[in-house]
């Protein structure tokens, strides 16, 4: 289900779910640019393009750079095995 569907059919659960998210995401032990990289190692793993855009972008805004991404990415394919990184082109357009 996108969450275009969801918001449809059921608002309060996405409102939720993004409410959620900005308390994660705040500065914390964690910077937002540290949480970020390992939203998109996540999102790598897990195969989703959608969060793979979302969390390269919010990345490289929290400061992260090409050279960051790429090294993210090493360490999903050592842990995930070379599908973690080869899966999607959309990876050789984020690392640049």
């Amino acid at each position: 289900m996108s969450l275009h569907m969801l918001n449809e059919k059921d608002p309060a659960v996405l409102r939720s779910l993004y409410t959620y998210r900005r308390e994660v995401f705040k500065e914390g032990s964690l910077t937002v640019r540290e949480k970020e990289l390992i939203a998109l190692a996540l999102s790598s793993a897990s195969k989703c393009e959608v969060c793979l855009e979302y969390h390269a972008e919010e990345a490289k805004k929290a400061g992260a750079t090409g050279q960051d991404i790429l090294e993210v990415m090493e360490l999903v394919t050592y842990m995930n095995g070379p599908s973690g990184m080869i899966w999607t082109k959309k990876i050789d357009d984020i690392v640049g």
